[in-house]
Parts: C-alpha cells; structure tokens; sequence
C-alpha cells in the first residue's frame, strides 16, 4: 500500500491574491473514494507539485511589464501571487530552505504593499526582490530533486531538478555577464541530466550525483551575488 502526501491549495486564492491556506496529509492508496477538497480548494499530490514549477516566473513578469507601465494595483497582485507559491513551498520544506522562502515571501509581500503606496520608483527594486525569490525556489527545488535521486524516485528528481535549473539561470539574470554565462552553461547541462531521469534512462548514477552537486555549488555562489534584502519592515 502507498502512502502519498497530499497538499491542499487554495487556487482561488492565487487567482485573486488573497491568502492561501496550505494542509498536508498521509494519504493512503486505496479503492477507496479519493478525499475531497474544501469548498474552494482542490488537492495536489506532493509528487505533482511540480507542474506548477513556472507559474512564480510568469507572475514576476507580468508583475514587472505592470510596474513599468504605472498599473501598480497589478504589480502588486501579480507579486502576492509569487509570495504564495513561496509560502506553499515553504509549508513543506526543510528547516534551512524554509528561512530563503519565508523571507521572500515577506519581502514580496511588502514590496506590494509599498508599489500600492507609490514608495517604489525603481524597476531595480522590484528586479532585485524577484531574483532572490527565485533563487530561494531553485535551492527548494534543488533539495527536492535531491531528496527524491536518494529515495530512487528518479522522474520526480528530475522533473524538481529541471525547475531548479530554470529558476536558478532566471535568479543570475542580476548578475554580471561572467557569472550569467556560466549558470546558463551549468543549467543546460542539468536540464539535460533531468531529462534523462524523466524519461528513466540513459545515465548513469555518479553522472546524476555530480549534476546535483555542480547545481548545488552554483546556487550557493548566485546566492552570494544576489544580495540578501535588508530587514523589511
């Protein structure tokens, strides 16, 4: 008998950026009629979590075309929507990772409220807030790639590695052309190693365990020159 971990998302709530209420559950495999969600709500396999992996980007770049074109009330909705995928991801993430994703919720959060408030003038500013939450959501992803490759769930691994290459190149945008250029060439060859374990073959394991740790190193050295938001008040 599986046991699976549901998550229950609220996706009302990211349509309309308002809060978002987040559960989890062992679900046990059954014949049994499949549990039901909440008025407003629907259930998400943990495993299947993943599928949502680019909606943070899209919100962040509609949330920028909006700020450049003075429709703050857009901006600000499209940056609350990034902060509560954040804020799932931080629900089931470990202790170190929950810290990144938990503060650029905050700081996502805040910023909103400051563009509603005519306080941001920089396009920089808003750059800046999205490149970490981005890289807060590689370094998530990267840990759960890793975590499913220990527990042979080798799909899973390499759908969560494929997003954390994606948003670990979208975070270096921010840095300079020497760096950029080489977390693009870092994450070229990891997509090509996840989509190796998504289809569940032609690689090799000290292949796999090299990738993950290359990816690693490069996201600790983005994060080093995406520099940490002060405290926001």
């Amino acid at each position: 008998m599986q046991i699976r971990s549901t998550i229950v998302i609220a996706l009302a709530c990211l349509s309309q950026a308002a809060g978002v209420s987040v559960a989890f559950g062992q679900e046990k495999e059954t014949k049994a009629t499949p549990p039901e969600a909440p008025v407003g709500f629907v259930l998400v396999e943990e495993d299947q979590w993943h599928v949502m992996a680019d909606e943070p980007d899209r919100h962040i770049s509609r949330a920028r075309e909006a700020f450049l074109m003075a429709d703050a009330k857009t901006a600000a909705a499209e940056l609350r929507k990034v902060a509560v995928h954040l804020r799932i991801a931080s629900a089931h993430a470990s202790e170190r990772v929950k810290r990144g994703l938990a503060h650029s919720e905050h700081e996502l959060t805040t910023l909103a409220r400051h563009i509603e408030s005519g306080a941001v003038k920089s396009v920089e500013e808003v750059d800046a807030a999205n490149a970490r939450a981005l890289h807060a959501l590689a370094d998530y992803q990267y840990v759960k790639a890793a975590d499913a490759w220990r527990k042979k769930e080798t799909r899973v691994s390499g759908q969560y590695l494929r997003a954390a290459a994606d948003n670990l190149e979208r975070a270096s945008a921010r840095t300079d052309a020497r760096m950029r250029a080489a977390t693009t060439e870092i994450a070229k060859e990891t997509r090509l190693i996840s989509s190796k374990l998504i289809a569940g073959t032609g690689y090799v394991i000290d292949e796999i365990g090299a990738g993950l740790e290359t990816v690693g190193h490069e996201i600790e050295r983005v994060g080093t020159r995406v520099a940490p938001a002060k405290t926001v008040k």
